[in-house]
């Protein structure tokens, strides 16, 4: 397993690779890469927003 507890920052270059395109206009994409550890990360991330969500009781008609 990884060091990793969370999504780094992009400066990580542990974590992240860069992709070029060149089609017309050049752009940079960060893409993890270890595509397991960034999705395992991702489904952490996403259950602790959720946790720290208020959840109002909804309302009977």
């Amino acid at each position: 397993m990884s060091d990793y507890i969370g999504i780094p920052d992009t400066s990580d270059n542990k974590y992240w690779e860069l992709k070029i395109t060149n089609n017309g206009d050049r752009s940079t994409t960060f893409v993890p890469r270890d595509k397991e550890l960034h999705q395992e990360l991702k489904v952490k991330a996403w259950k602790l927003i959720q946790s720290k969500q208020t959840r109002k009781p909804r309302l009977k008609d």
